[in-house]
Protein backbone atom coordinates (compact mmCIF):
# COMPACT_ATOMS: atom_id res chain seq x y z
CA UNK A 1 0.00 0.00 0.00
CA UNK A 2 0.91 3.61 -0.32
CA UNK A 3 2.13 5.64 2.60
CA UNK A 4 0.39 8.78 3.87
CA UNK A 5 3.04 10.97 2.23
CA UNK A 6 2.47 9.42 -1.22
CA UNK A 7 -1.31 9.83 -0.87
CA UNK A 8 -0.90 13.48 0.13
CA UNK A 9 1.37 14.11 -2.87
CA UNK A 10 -1.18 12.51 -5.22
CA UNK A 11 -4.04 14.62 -3.83
CA UNK A 12 -1.95 17.78 -4.05
CA UNK A 13 -0.87 16.95 -7.63
CA UNK A 14 -4.49 16.36 -8.67
CA UNK A 15 -5.55 19.62 -6.98
CA UNK A 16 -2.87 21.71 -8.74
CA UNK A 17 -3.71 20.11 -12.12
CA UNK A 18 -7.39 21.00 -11.70
CA UNK A 19 -6.53 24.51 -10.45
CA UNK A 20 -4.30 25.23 -13.46
CA UNK A 21 -6.92 23.86 -15.86
CA UNK A 22 -9.65 26.07 -14.31
CA UNK A 23 -7.34 29.11 -14.36
CA UNK A 24 -6.64 28.49 -18.05
CA UNK A 25 -10.38 28.34 -18.78
CA UNK A 26 -10.94 31.58 -16.86
CA UNK A 27 -8.17 33.31 -18.83
CA UNK A 28 -9.56 32.07 -22.15
CA UNK A 29 -13.14 32.95 -21.29
CA UNK A 30 -12.22 36.60 -20.65
CA UNK A 31 -11.29 36.88 -24.35
CA UNK A 32 -15.01 36.55 -25.14
CA UNK A 33 -15.68 40.01 -23.69
CA UNK A 34 -14.57 42.62 -26.26
CA UNK A 35 -13.28 45.95 -25.00
CA UNK A 36 -15.28 48.87 -26.37
CA UNK A 37 -13.81 51.89 -24.62
CA UNK A 38 -15.65 55.12 -25.27
CA UNK A 39 -13.56 58.29 -24.98
CA UNK A 40 -15.66 61.30 -25.87
CA UNK A 41 -13.12 64.05 -25.31
CA UNK A 42 -9.54 64.55 -24.30
CA UNK A 43 -8.02 67.97 -24.77
CA UNK A 44 -5.63 70.37 -23.13
CA UNK A 45 -7.44 73.29 -21.55
CA UNK A 46 -4.59 75.25 -19.96
CA UNK A 47 -0.82 75.00 -20.27
CA UNK A 48 1.72 76.94 -18.24
CA UNK A 49 5.49 76.86 -18.44
CA UNK A 50 7.26 77.83 -15.23
CA UNK A 51 10.90 77.86 -14.18
CA UNK A 52 11.95 76.12 -11.01
CA UNK A 53 14.11 73.50 -9.37
CA UNK A 54 13.26 69.90 -8.73
CA UNK A 55 11.85 69.50 -5.20
CA UNK A 56 14.05 66.58 -4.26
CA UNK A 57 17.33 68.13 -5.40
CA UNK A 58 18.40 71.43 -3.83
CA UNK A 59 21.59 71.77 -5.85
CA UNK A 60 19.92 71.17 -9.21
CA UNK A 61 19.83 73.75 -11.96
CA UNK A 62 16.76 75.82 -12.82
CA UNK A 63 14.61 74.11 -15.47
CA UNK A 64 11.37 74.79 -17.31
CA UNK A 65 8.41 72.70 -16.18
CA UNK A 66 5.14 72.25 -18.05
CA UNK A 67 2.02 72.23 -15.87
CA UNK A 68 -1.00 71.05 -17.85
CA UNK A 69 -4.74 71.12 -17.31
CA UNK A 70 -6.94 68.84 -19.41
CA UNK A 71 -10.51 67.71 -19.98
CA UNK A 72 -11.36 64.02 -20.21
CA UNK A 73 -14.60 62.11 -20.67
CA UNK A 74 -14.22 58.32 -20.84
CA UNK A 75 -16.37 55.28 -20.15
CA UNK A 76 -14.31 52.21 -19.25
CA UNK A 77 -17.19 50.02 -18.03
CA UNK A 78 -16.78 47.59 -20.95
CA UNK A 79 -13.34 46.63 -19.59
CA UNK A 80 -14.87 45.17 -16.42
CA UNK A 81 -15.99 41.56 -16.46
CA UNK A 82 -15.84 38.78 -13.90
CA UNK A 83 -12.09 38.31 -14.48
CA UNK A 84 -11.11 41.99 -14.09
CA UNK A 85 -9.33 42.81 -10.85
CA UNK A 86 -8.70 46.50 -11.57
CA UNK A 87 -7.99 48.91 -14.41
CA UNK A 88 -5.04 51.29 -14.40
CA UNK A 89 -5.76 54.40 -16.50
CA UNK A 90 -3.37 57.22 -17.34
CA UNK A 91 -2.96 60.26 -19.58
CA UNK A 92 0.36 60.90 -21.27
CA UNK A 93 1.79 63.87 -23.14
CA UNK A 94 3.89 63.21 -26.21
CA UNK A 95 6.17 65.90 -27.59
CA UNK A 96 9.12 66.12 -29.97
CA UNK A 97 12.46 67.05 -28.51
CA UNK A 98 15.73 68.45 -29.71
CA UNK A 99 17.79 65.57 -28.31
CA UNK A 100 15.27 62.72 -28.82
CA UNK A 101 12.64 62.62 -31.56
CA UNK A 102 9.72 61.27 -29.48
CA UNK A 103 9.27 61.94 -25.77
CA UNK A 104 6.36 60.70 -23.68
CA UNK A 105 5.58 61.56 -20.07
CA UNK A 106 2.70 60.44 -17.85
CA UNK A 107 0.89 63.50 -16.49
CA UNK A 108 -2.06 61.89 -14.67
CA UNK A 109 -3.04 58.38 -13.52
CA UNK A 110 -5.63 56.54 -11.47
CA UNK A 111 -6.63 53.02 -10.47
CA UNK A 112 -10.24 52.01 -11.10
CA UNK A 113 -11.13 49.17 -8.71
CA UNK A 114 -14.69 48.50 -9.90
CA UNK A 115 -17.25 49.12 -12.64
CA UNK A 116 -18.92 51.81 -10.52
CA UNK A 117 -15.77 53.94 -10.73
CA UNK A 118 -15.25 53.38 -14.45
CA UNK A 119 -16.81 56.60 -15.78
CA UNK A 120 -14.28 59.42 -15.85
CA UNK A 121 -15.55 62.96 -16.29
CA UNK A 122 -12.76 65.43 -15.60
CA UNK A 123 -13.07 69.14 -16.37
CA UNK A 124 -10.02 71.39 -16.18
CA UNK A 125 -8.16 68.67 -14.24
CA UNK A 126 -4.67 69.63 -13.18
CA UNK A 127 -2.03 67.10 -14.10
CA UNK A 128 -0.69 65.17 -11.10
CA UNK A 129 2.82 65.32 -12.47
CA UNK A 130 4.54 68.30 -14.03
CA UNK A 131 6.93 67.35 -16.78
CA UNK A 132 10.37 68.56 -17.71
CA UNK A 133 12.69 67.73 -20.55
CA UNK A 134 16.24 66.43 -20.45
CA UNK A 135 17.40 69.67 -22.08
CA UNK A 136 15.71 71.76 -19.36
CA UNK A 137 13.71 73.85 -21.86
CA UNK A 138 10.03 73.53 -22.74
CA UNK A 139 8.84 76.90 -23.99
CA UNK A 140 7.74 77.02 -27.61
CA UNK A 141 7.55 73.26 -28.22
CA UNK A 142 5.30 72.37 -31.15
CA UNK A 143 3.02 69.38 -31.71
CA UNK A 144 2.35 68.34 -28.11
CA UNK A 145 -0.40 65.71 -27.98
CA UNK A 146 -2.33 63.97 -25.18
CA UNK A 147 -3.36 60.33 -25.26
CA UNK A 148 -5.41 58.18 -22.89
CA UNK A 149 -4.10 54.72 -22.00
CA UNK A 150 -5.48 51.85 -19.93
CA UNK A 151 -4.22 48.55 -18.58
CA UNK A 152 -6.64 45.80 -17.56
CA UNK A 153 -5.23 43.73 -14.71
CA UNK A 154 -7.13 40.42 -14.53
CA UNK A 155 -7.39 37.94 -11.69
CA UNK A 156 -5.98 35.26 -14.02
CA UNK A 157 -4.48 35.70 -17.48
CA UNK A 158 -2.50 38.24 -19.42
CA UNK A 159 -2.51 42.00 -19.03
CA UNK A 160 -4.40 43.90 -21.71
CA UNK A 161 -3.24 47.33 -22.85
CA UNK A 162 -5.00 49.95 -24.92
CA UNK A 163 -4.69 53.55 -26.07
CA UNK A 164 -7.20 55.95 -27.53
CA UNK A 165 -7.98 59.63 -27.81
CA UNK A 166 -5.00 61.34 -29.38
CA UNK A 167 -5.46 65.10 -29.42
CA UNK A 168 -4.30 67.47 -32.10
CA UNK A 169 -0.87 68.94 -31.69
CA UNK A 170 -0.67 72.06 -29.50
CA UNK A 171 2.17 74.56 -29.14
CA UNK A 172 3.49 75.23 -25.62
CA UNK A 173 3.49 78.89 -24.59
CA UNK A 174 6.49 80.90 -23.38
CA UNK A 175 7.78 80.97 -19.82
CA UNK A 176 5.39 82.49 -17.31
CA UNK A 177 6.93 85.37 -15.40
CA UNK A 178 6.62 85.25 -11.62
CA UNK A 179 5.02 88.34 -10.17
CA UNK A 180 6.85 90.16 -7.40
CA UNK A 181 5.05 90.18 -4.11
CA UNK A 182 4.66 93.62 -2.58
CA UNK A 183 6.69 94.09 0.54
CA UNK A 184 5.13 95.43 3.69
CA UNK A 185 6.81 98.55 5.02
Amino acid sequence: MHSTLVRTQNVFGFFTTVAFFVAGLVALSSLLYPADVNVDAIEMSNVKIAKGRAHQYYASKVQEYAVLHFDLEADLSSLFNWNTKQVFAYVSATYPGSKYTDNEAVIWDTILPSRSASKLILKNERAKYSINDITGKFAGRDNVTLSFHWNVQPHVGRLTWGVVGLTEGVKFPGVEKAEKKPTAE
